[in-house]
């Protein structure tokens, strides 16, 4: 991800919550900070220290907080494949919460087989939250069983000649003309 600051980045700000707990003088003040990047492109990483670095210079931007650096990333921050993903103070990469995504795997299959064979193909930087555990097992991942009842209880049932429904339908139309006859005498 990469920070754009954009007209279209402005006018999203006005829809979040914690830009509008905001006083319009810090609103104001704010807009007039970043506006002066406004075209450039930055790494993710200037985003914090350029916002800390603001309020310190002006008392009238206010207190600098995790939720208000979270808001002008989600109005500035743009997704870009080339750039070097972006990671925690810990080194660890973030996971972009817009491409999450399950897979069911089966019963005796290890998910370390199943990523190799069926998702690492096609999705080559995948992989799999350790962190994400059942309580029951400990492992990784949820334990569970999916019956598909259509495939164990569904009956094919084929359809009606097309003469039967255009018989009911020309019987529903007699109905509603008949209907349209009474009310109109």
């Amino acid at each position: 991800m990469k920070i754009v600051i954009t007209e279209e980045g402005f006018d999203s700000l006005g829809t979040d919550k914690a830009w509008n707990k905001l006083s319009d003088t810090q609103k104001e003040a704010w807009t007039s900070a970043l506006i002066a990047h406004a075209g450039q492109e930055h790494e993710y990483d200037w985003l914090e220290p350029f916002a800390k670095s603001a309020a310190k210079k002006n008392a009238s931007l206010g207190k600098v907080g995790k939720p208000l650096i979270k808001v002008f990333v989600g109005a500035f921050g743009v997704r870009d494949p080339d750039v070097e993903p972006v990671r925690d103070g810990k080194g660890n990469i973030v996971p972009d919460d817009g491409l999450t995504d399950f897979e069911n795997v089966p019963l005796g299959t290890s998910i370390e087989d199943y990523m190799d064979s069926e998702v690492l193909p096609w999705a080559g930087d995948a992989y799999v939250d350790q962190s994400y555990c059942d309580d029951q097992d400990e492992g990784v991942g949820i334990v569970g069983y999916e019956i598909n009842f259509n495939r164990y209880f569904y009956q094919y049932q084929p359809p009606r000649g097309l003469e039967e429904i255009d018989a009911d339908l020309k019987a529903v139309e007699a109905d509603i003309a008949a209907l349209l006859d009474e009310v109109t005498e």
